[in-house]
């Protein structure tokens, strides 16, 4: 913005003297408007500020912070620098430095100052006098000994009725108001004294409860320079804005600190403001409870040093941009395992008050504080509605049917998760899988196939006999073509690629075609061309696994990877088992459903063409692990069926076939 560019050709001296702030030895500045301190450090007396020789910008050498001249009056306003700021604050700076006349109503940098009242006698010669523009005399919020007394005074006086009345219309009751010694600050202007200014004036006490410094807070309504007619302080709204303010050059200690008690075993809750510290007190929370007096951003060192002690912290910050930035800094500072969050009602404590939020309400969000971490920690209870909607959505619940009744029975049905499919050579993997895909996209579920082992054609190919029920080639073109377009129609989506592909892009591919076509099944055939050429194979496989089980749980999708064994089995003459295959201890580990595909010849075992479905393992609790399956092979549609008949060969020929379903020890 432009009067953002042109306030900060402001040399640094100037605007820190319009703020009342005073310049050191050393070309420094104090106090630091962000962290209050007024030396370098308790050996160096100069400034805490130091400027740069153009004068166009500024570092603290206490708190690091750093800006320019904008930001100085961005922290004098609202403790923050003015990228933090929302874009009323920012609007709130411009107008304060307007009123300063730093800028003109253009957003021009003034090179002069004007005066900001013109009166009898300043004529001198046909010329306006110019005033001083360093501060003369204190401020109307300097510190003094009685401040804090003569600002409760006025609160429970006639003239601070509007000030009381704003509080209790923050849901503050008189006790908690005079428990913590809240005031009113009056500022008066002009030769009448009449009241142009009104703060609720919020005492900062040191750990023997005496009044160190003061934070001010104005009071909304109209603004009283104008009457509510708009001016250079209220930016021509003829509002008062929004500020906070304290009194320059006084040491600064953590809010709440005579609260916090010798038991480092207690939890602390940390606010983000004062009036959030105080309405967490009324709602009975009078132990361990404090705040910074700097904003959300800002913490002294020293402040962290009298928290560190204690063994955890709730943090209860506002739920904006600036709330989230000074959670993550002071649980950062704290340690984030120590730390946890509380979501509130409403944006943060002083406005629950305000809404009647209840002590229940609040002690429920207290108790269900997160860690500042990716994973959540909740009650059973949390689930409630979760078990609702699945009662109410049986297919979640026990998942949707396979198109198999038996290997329903076997696997509680296809339900979200990672699914292993592994088998010897030629036992039918990839054909078993296609299938299962091909039937779920006949019922309109979408699926997403891939065929990094065998070119795309030869995917489609299953698929199109499985939808004609026999061989394509024995079916003239015109049945060709319309069995195609009949394929188009379902919601079968194919990764057009052959041979190695990288993980993550695998995994930005089914998390794209879940998000924008909505599917629900994806099979990946095969793992290992995911991870050749992977310098250790083994961890190669593992991150895959993971990776691969993360995704299925987050995007809420059933993940099918084909998985070869070693040879193992070949030498103890034994069935594939889910811990032969390669990485195996990821996958037995990881993996929702492992599944055996094992071919059965004709003749021997079995009348016609089939294969043993084994459930190695299944994590749902309508499922059966252990089981095994006997599943027909029509071998002419690439189908299978829970019996000879039930193919399209068997059904034509209306032979009949035993399929049984045992349960191995």
């Amino acid at each position: 913005m432009k009067w953002i560019e042109e306030a900060r050709r402001k040399p640094v001296f100037e605007a820190a003297s319009m703020l009342g702030m005073r310049r050191t030895r050393g070309n420094g500045v104090s106090p630091c408007p962000s962290c209050n301190e007024e030396k370098r450090s308790s050996s160096d007396s100069r400034g805490p500020i130091g400027v740069r020789p153009d004068q166009l910008g500024w570092k603290c050498f206490r708190c690091d912070t750093a800006g320019d001249v904008v930001d100085l009056f961005a922290l004098h306003l609202h403790g923050k620098l003015l990228r933090e700021s929302s874009k009323d604050e920012m609007a709130q700076v411009r107008a304060h430095l307007e009123s300063q006349s730093v800028i003109d109503k253009h957003g021009k940098l003034r090179t002069t100052r004007p005066p900001s009242v013109q009166s009898v006698g300043s004529m001198t010669s046909g010329r306006t006098r110019i005033p001083n523009p360093q501060p003369s005399g204190p401020t109307p919020l300097d510190w003094y000994p009685q401040l804090v007394d003569d600002c409760i005074r006025d609160l429970w006086s006639e003239e601070g009725l509007p000030c009381l009345t704003y509080l209790k219309s923050r849901g503050f009751e008189e006790g908690t108001i005079r428990e913590w010694r809240l005031g009113a600050k009056l500022v008066r202007g002009g030769d009448d004294g009449k009241i142009v200014e009104q703060y609720i004036c919020i005492p900062v006490l040191d750990e023997a409860n005496v009044p160190v410094n003061a934070r001010f807070r104005s009071v909304p309504g109209k603004c009283l320079h104008c009457d509510g007619a708009g001016c250079r302080r209220c930016g021509g709204g003829g509002k008062v804005k929004k500020v906070y303010k304290r009194s320059p050059g006084r040491p600064t200690t953590l809010f709440g600190v005579a609260t916090l008690t010798k038991d480092p075993s207690q939890e602390v809750i940390i606010c983000e403001g004062e009036l959030d510290v105080i309405a967490m007190a009324q709602y009975g929370y009078s132990k361990n409870i404090v705040s910074g007096t700097g904003g959300a951003g800002t913490w002294a060192d020293e402040w962290l040093d009298a928290l560190e002690p204690y063994k955890s912290y709730v943090l209860v910050y506002d739920a904006d941009e600036a709330g989230n930035k000074g959670a993550k800094n002071v649980a950062d500072k704290l340690g984030r395992d120590r730390c946890s969050r509380a979501t509130l009602p409403h944006k943060d404590p002083s406005k629950c008050l305000e809404e009647g939020c209840l002590a229940e309400d609040m002690a429920s969000a207290l108790e269900n504080a997160q860690p500042l971490m990716t994973a959540r920690i909740v009650k059973a209870d949390n689930y409630a509605d979760k078990i609702e909607e699945l009662v109410a959505n049986p297919g979640d619940l026990k998942g949707i049917t396979t198109g198999s009744k038996k290997l329903d029975q076997a696997l509680g049905g296809i339900r979200p998760g990672l699914w292993v499919v592994t088998g010897d050579t030629a036992s039918g993997k990839t054909t078993f899988t296609t299938w299962l895909a091909y039937m779920q996209a006949k019922v309109d579920v979408p699926v997403l196939l891939t065929c990094f082992e065998q070119r795309p054609i030869g995917t489609i190919q299953k698929a199109l006999r499985a939808h004609l029920g026999q061989d394509f080639t024995n079916v003239d073109e015109a049945a060709r073509r319309k069995a195609m377009a009949e394929l188009g129609q379902m919601p079968m989506y194919i990764i057009d690629h052959y041979g190695p592909l990288d993980t993550d892009e695998v995994s930005d591919l089914v998390s794209y075609a879940a998000r924008r076509r909505d599917v629900k099944i994806a099979v990946i055939d095969h793992l290992g061309f995911l991870v050749q050429g992977a310098a250790d194979e083994r961890r190669g496989i593992e991150d895959a696994i993971r990776k691969f089980t993360v995704l299925a749980v987050q995007k809420n999708i059933t993940l099918v990877l084909i998985c070869h064994p070693s040879s193992l089995h070949h030498v103890q003459q034994r069935r594939v088992k889910l811990k032969d295959t390669k990485g195996a201890s990821a996958i037995e580990q990881d993996a929702h459903v492992g599944l055996v595909v094992e071919r059965l010849e004709p003749g021997t075992q079995v009348s016609h063409p089939a294969a043993y479905i084994h459930v190695d393992k299944c994590r749902s609790e309508f499922g059966l692990q252990g089981a095994k399956v006997t599943m027909f092979y029509d071998p002419e549609a690439c189908v299978f069926a829970d019996a000879w008949e039930l193919t399209p060969q068997g059904s034509a020929t209306q032979s009949s076939g035993g399929g049984a379903f045992t349960i191995t020890p």
